[in-house]
């Protein structure tokens, strides 16, 4: 079975959480994970939108 999973890539270790909640019965906690906020991606994603919020603010009675 193909899970999508590239030769070299590098998969965190991972653990299955102990049932706390029937919702999340396959949950899988990782501690380690990579860093992505300097990521060029997320920075640019991140400033287009406090552009778009300084241009088009959130009307008042909408802020908590």
């Amino acid at each position: 079975m193909n899970i999508g999973i590239r030769k070299g890539v590098v998969m965190p270790a991972v653990k299955k959480s102990e049932k706390e909640n029937s919702f999340y019965d396959n949950a899988i906690i990782s501690d380690k994970v990579k860093d992505r906020s300097n990521d060029p991606y997320f920075v640019k994603k991140a400033e287009e939108a406090k552009a778009f919020l300084h241009k088009h603010p959130l009307p008042e009675h909408l802020k908590k």
